[in-house]
């Protein structure tokens, strides 16, 4: 069906506007490469994945397909990885005949294949495109699939962690042997082990890819590079140590084909997101997420910019790295090899006629102030700072050398938060009254451990005008107190015994994050 078709659905299900489907077709008739309307849609973040396949399939008169991708081995086997993934089509296992899910329904010579295949037995799906690759990569990792036990190249172990949804490949030699773990939901976790005689070889792989001289393996070194796994564009952080026992490796594993996951799937508590969207609508002021490393702040800064971007909005962001690329969005990395720091971007960033100011993270003096001082003229600014709590962050601001009155003027909202490995819905076991649910070990294949994804645990201050006076008059004990005794107030540590009562989180995890 046309593309104008799609186009008209979308418009009169009123997920986007006249205006944003004619933009779409402006970049489409600009382009140089085929992509169609609804693709180009969801790159420029007007349109949401699942928005996109619910529509196609209402295009193709198919179901849609948002549930979990077990695989029918028998279809999967009968025709072939390759043909699964030139066509990326899921064997999808369903209660009578045969299954398979598509990113759209407009691949008739892989349809007619099937058809003749499995006969009438067949039902077609619309899914994800996200989802069906993740789905694919899981089937080839199955045993009997494509992918070999041993370690061919580089781009096979990649291959491997991302596709098990590592973030990091930890390449650590020991006397006899070079062990390798990946860190899949904040967690380290052994993956194999090989001879260590393969260790200069690895590095060698390692260095090559990352342009660095394969020789020069006693210095420290951070390199990056970039790869394609899965149908998906990875940007590779390397760094390198040269420790007792040789060269110590971290792949660091961004995914630039990702995009920014709503607010409201984040895991974010009702009232934590009522606070931050009252935040966020404020024509200016400074939101601030705190937090250790890892704890999902630069998602959660995504997720917001997401929500404020648009056809009649200018976002500018300052950011080390750009993690995720996001449309509509002029994204500056920091370079200190030309003196780009935080503190020189934001200065030019404030100069580029902004509504919104990302800064991926508050170091210094200098940065501290650009990011108030916009916030205090007119711009909305979202930032992260390294502290552990709420109150820390305002303790941070004034430890950096900031004035109790700018800090009272600029301040709008601090977010502290953690993340926590959700329980596999499929195979967690429910402890009994009071113990919630717990995990299984050692796990099912659809999960690592009993674990399958994390979400938040936060809490979110909103400076009301009686804290701002407070902090205006450097009373910090005594906002302290006041934000402590508010009966709206919900730590993180309520917010993560939450998630215990909803199912999703066990008590074991919650003491391993909070102790």
């Amino acid at each position: 069906m046309s593309h104008l078709r799609l186009g008209g659905l979308l418009l009169a299900a009123d997920i986007v506007t006249r205006s944003e489907v004619d933009f779409a077709a402006a970049i489409q008739a600009a382009s140089v490469r085929s992509d169609k309307i609804g693709a180009i849609l969801v790159d420029q973040g007007l349109l949401s994945r699942d928005s996109l396949a619910r529509t196609l399939a209402e295009q193709a008169g198919w179901e849609f397909f948002g549930g979990q991708y077990l695989p029918d081995q028998e279809a999967a086997e009968k025709i072939g990885l390759a043909f699964i993934k030139e066509h990326w089509v899921f064997p999808l296992k369903v209660t009578e005949g045969y299954g398979f899910v598509f990113s759209d329904g407009d691949n008739t010579r892989a349809t007619d294949r099937l058809l003749g295949c499995f006969g009438s037995a067949v039902r077609f799906f619309v899914g994800e495109e996200a989802c069906i690759k993740d789905a694919i990569a899981a089937l080839e990792r199955r045993p009997g699939g494509d992918i070999a036990g041993g370690l061919t190249d580089i781009k096979h172990l990649l291959d491997e962690a991302a596709a098990n949804g590592a973030t990091d490949i930890h390449i650590e030699p020991a006397d006899a042997t070079v062990n390798v773990r990946l860190r899949i939901d904040g967690v380290l976790h052994f993956y194999r082990a090989y001879p260590r005689t393969e260790l200069a070889r690895i590095v060698n792989m390692a260095f090559n890819r990352a342009g660095l001289s394969a020789g020069d393996v006693l210095r420290f070194h951070d390199a990056r590079f970039e790869e394609e796994c899965a149908g998906r564009k990875l940007d590779i952080r390397l760094s390198h140590l040269p420790s007792a026992n040789g060269s110590s490796l971290v792949l660091r594993i961004l995914d630039k084909s990702r995009s920014a996951v709503p607010l409201a799937e984040l895991g974010y508590s009702d009232l934590n997101q009522r606070q931050l969207v009252k935040a966020i609508r404020r024509p200016h002021g400074l939101v601030l997420f705190t937090g250790p490393t890892g704890c999902g702040k630069t998602t959660s800064l995504y997720s917001l910019l997401s929500g404020l971007k648009g056809l009649g909005i200018k976002v500018v962001t300052a950011e080390d790295p750009v993690e995720v690329r996001v449309p509509l969005v002029t994204q500056v990395p920091v370079d200190l090899r030309r003196e780009q720091d935080f503190h020189h971007i934001t200065r030019a960033l404030l100069r580029h006629d902004p509504d919104v100011v990302l800064i991926g993270e508050i170091r210094d003096e200098k940065t501290a102030r650009e990011a108030l001082r916009a916030a205090v003229t007119g711009h909305r600014v979202l930032a992260t700072l390294h502290t552990n709590d709420v109150m820390g962050a305002i303790l941070r601001l004034r430890d950096l050398g900031i004035d109790h009155a700018y800090i009272s003027h600029a301040l709008t909202c601090i977010v502290a938060q953690r993340l926590v490995r959700k329980l596999c819905p499929e195979c967690k076991e429910f402890a009994g009254p009071g113990e919630g649910f717990v995990h299984h070990e050692p796990g099912c294949p659809a999960c690592l451990g009993g674990y399958r994804g994390r979400t938040v645990a936060a809490e979110v201050m909103y400076v009301d005008d009686a804290m701002r006076f407070l902090i205006e008059q450097g009373l910090i004990q005594e906002v302290a107190v006041k934000y402590q005794q508010d009966p709206g107030r919900l730590s993180m540590r309520a917010d993560a015994e939450r998630l215990v009562r909803e199912g999703l989180v066990s008590k074991l995890e919650i003491e391993r994050v909070f102790g």
